[in-house]
């Protein structure tokens, strides 16, 4: 093996260095930097980006690699690791998806806002472009790559690996074997949606021949012990499979590959009650959730309109007209 050199840190084999890479300056001269950890195995083997956080209230993702990437030993470890634990770290100190101080200062001209839609970004960009073309010159340097999210506030997934656009060819089929060894139980593979568009994180990598997907666990703005330990597991499967540490992978009990995901939204507001248990079955008509009025009326029954397995739900009390209220995987 051969000394790993990422972003002028060199780490040699068998070691791990945690390091902190500048990435913007802000406006009283400070730098915000980017968290690294570079493992560099005793053993060839493949180079794999782990990113999370890139959305400031998705902590479970943060955790959960950092839990999956400090329990490896780069002695017995085959090929070398790139993680990112917080890809955006403004977002994390606003405690929200986006930079909103940033944003709030100069609303125009932060458009796009979030680094996450914005790859392969732009190095004389704004913030977010900015930010995403310094995380892109990592996912370069790499043979693949994984994206961990937990939704944004007020909704909660299934533990769901998202392909990028299947037409993507060679890397895009390597990112959905990748997928199935992440063990989640359910993949979604689109064809529409923000998930597949130009512009996110797995799209681009995958087209630049870095095989990527998305992960997406647990629920935006909570640190939760049993979505940490799913997801770690997850991520240890997936470098099990990968052939870069030794272990028995930890399968699910099934696997659910789906085509595309069907959002559903409230055509009332009021308080939500939620009827479905969240990935569960549902049959076309059966009642998902239902909507009160604040003197406690039912004004709305939300009805699935077509077959699939209920993969996302909304955890907020209250909706109002077109927010999304469930969302379906259909298979």
């Amino acid at each position: 093996m051969q000394d790993l050199t990422i972003e002028g840190f060199t780490v040699a084999p068998g070691e791990r260095l945690r390091a902190q890479l500048s990435a913007l300056e802000l406006a009283d001269g400070s730098s915000v930097q980017l968290p690294l950890v570079l493992i560099n195995g005793a053993k060839p083997g493949p180079r794999l980006y782990v990113g999370a956080g890139i959305h400031g209230d998705e902590v479970t993702g943060v955790a959960l690699v950092n839990r999956a990437i400090s329990a490896i030993d780069p002695k017995t470890l085959a090929g070398s690791i790139v993680c990112c634990p917080v890809q955006q770290p403004l977002a994390l100190i606003a405690d929200h998806r986006i930079p909103v101080s940033q944003y709030l200062k100069s609303p125009l001209d932060q458009a796009p806002t979030d680094a996450w839609t914005c790859f392969p970004g732009d190095p004389d960009g704004n913030i977010a472009q900015v930010m995403a073309a310094t995380l892109f010159r990592l996912i370069g340097e790499c043979d693949a790559a994984l994206d961990v999210h937990t939704p944004t506030r007020g909704g909660r997934y299934v533990p769901i690996a998202i392909l990028p656009h299947p037409n993507l060819g060679a890397p895009a089929r390597e990112a959905e074997r990748m997928a199935h060894l992440l063990g989640t139980g359910w993949i979604v593979r689109g064809e529409r949606g923000m998930y597949v568009a130009d512009g996110i994180l797995c799209v681009e990598a995958t087209k630049a021949g870095v095989p990527c997907f998305t992960f997406e666990i647990g629920e935006g703005g909570r640190l939760e012990e049993d979505q940490v330990a799913i997801g770690a597991q997850c991520v240890t499967n997936l470098l099990i499979g990968l052939g870069m540490i030794d272990g028995e992978p930890v399968p699910p009990a099934q696997t659910h590959v789906m085509r595309d995901f069907l959002g559903l939204r409230a055509s009332r507001g009021g308080l939500l009650v939620t009827d479905v248990p969240l990935g569960a079955p549902v049959k076309a008509g059966d009642v998902l959730c239902r909507i009160l009025n604040v003197y406690g009326d039912e004004v709305e029954t939300v009805r699935a309109p077509q077959d699939g397995l209920l993969v996302r739900t909304t955890t907020l009390g209250s909706v109002s007209r077109g927010e999304r209220v469930a969302t379906l995987g259909l298979l």
